[in-house]
């Protein structure tokens, strides 16, 4: 196996299973919550905190690691001869510009180590499966820089898509006005997120979860490329998510769905009730 270590950061929403299963360490984001930060490691319950957001006096916010965090993890990776970091698109969080100068700072004290840096220009799942491509990548043999080069390539092929059940959190964090929210909840509309060049938009609405769902699979039908493996997160609605397993494989039987809650990062963006649809497609739609 090459001498390649792999990072993501938490808006990855990478389970500490597959953490073990790949070789991928999680650099925690800061989640500031009513006057403390805490961690967004493996040790915070995102269950839990989902919960607590359905009742929040204030809405928590996120903020990316420093420098410093950066810098700490890959001097405890030096032995490597390569450090790949994938983080979230960084025209929605600092995050990746924080992982650059630590970059820069490492590069002058370690000569041996080279550091690499990919913009996922996503969030959530879209960056764990350019992990996995990654740890896939290192496994039979192929060097650094090429695995870049096809991560780089990925970003342009990864379809993110999430479906909101909940708009009340979108509403009082501000993410969407109240005289909109009102009326989108007056009518049981369901917006349909999506991340195109790094940036979060409304792809689209539905009228109700059921036919929010309908969209999601006519997404997965339509544009997936074949043989994809399907990926879904959840903001500790894992029946919803199981649902649209279920519609997934009936469309594609055959297909690999992996299921994981989201981390703090993610359930402090979306809210709670939420759920993310991941996988290779032809091109962005």
């Amino acid at each position: 196996m090459n001498n390649i270590k792999i990072l993501v950061d938490s808006g990855s929403d990478l389970s500490q299973e597959y953490c073990e299963k790949y070789d991928i360490t999680v650099v925690p984001l800061h989640l500031q919550i009513e006057g403390r930060t805490v961690l967004d490691d493996e040790h915070f319950d995102s269950v839990k905190y989902c919960e607590y957001l359905q009742v929040a006096p204030q809405v928590p916010k996120s903020a990316q690691p420093t420098p410093q965090a950066f810098l700490d993890c890959y001097r405890r990776f030096s032995d490597q001869e390569h450090i790949i970091v994938i983080t979230m698109s960084s025209k929605a969080s600092g995050t990746h510009q924080s992982a650059v100068l630590a970059r820069d700072l490492f590069e002058e004290e370690n000569k041996t180590c080279r550091v690499h840096v990919v913009d996922s220009t996503s969030t959530s799942f879209a960056i764990s499966m350019l992990a996995f491509h990654a740890a896939q990548m290192r496994q039979k043999g192929f060097p650094a820089p090429e695995i870049v080069a096809q991560l780089v390539e990925d970003t342009f092929h990864i379809g993110a898509y999430y479906l909101v059940d909940d708009i009340s959190f979108l509403i009082k964090g501000g993410r969407i006005s109240s005289i909109k929210g009102g009326l989108l909840t007056k009518m049981s509309i369901k917006p349909i997120i999506g991340v195109r060049n790094g940036m979060a938009y409304n792809h689209s609405n539905a009228l109700g979860f059921q036919k929010g769902l309908a969209k999601l699979i006519s997404l997965f039908r339509n544009n997936a490329c074949p043989g994809s493996d399907v990926f879904i997160s959840h903001s500790n609605c894992l029946a919803k998510a199981k649902q649209l397993e279920e519609a997934i494989l009936r469309a594609a039987p055959d297909t690999l769905v992996h299921i994981s809650q989201m981390r703090g990062t993610m359930c402090t963006h979306a809210g709670p009730d939420t759920i993310g649809l991941f996988f290779y497609q032809q091109q962005f739609i």
